[in-house]
């Protein structure tokens, strides 16, 4: 398949996991994670190591927040030159909104999404976001 098209596939998943953030979908997103992936995160826990561990975090979340619109802009996305053709990744800036207790959380960042070609479908494996810094 041409980088191309290698390309076009992790910007869908990129979308759709923007997508399921939004929707909150814990289902849609089981789909696009590895089950052994890595999770770099910036609500606690700060690392997370498996799927079924973060679906815990997942869990806590979607409980905890009443509504999330989160909005990703810069995006670059590479799959790596290797002759494999196996990994690549997607970066990114992102803003969100979110309603917690009542209140609005809202944050901005950067966040990293690697994905792992097994068989003819992406996995992510490993995810990073955090929060930019305030300015003092």
């Amino acid at each position: 398949m041409s980088k191309a098209k290698e390309g076009a596939q992790l910007i869908a998943l990129h979308e759709a996991h923007v997508r399921a953030w939004n929707e909150l979908d814990t289902q849609a997103l089981a789909v696009i994670y590895d089950p052994d992936c890595l999770i770099f995160d910036s609500l606690p826990p700060a690392s997370i190591n498996g799927w079924k561990k973060f679906r815990k975090v997942l869990d806590r979340i979607t409980k905890e927040f009443s509504s999330i619109r989160l909005k990703t802009s810069d995006r670059v996305t590479r799959v790596d030159e290797r002759i494999d053709d196996r990994i690549g990744f997607i970066t990114s800036r992102y803003k969100i909104e979110a309603r917690r207790d009542g209140e609005k959380y809202r944050a901005s960042g950067r966040w990293t999404e690697i994905y792992e070609k097994q068989g003819s479908d992406w996995k992510l494996v490993h995810f990073h976001s955090s929060v930019d810094p305030k300015d003092d």
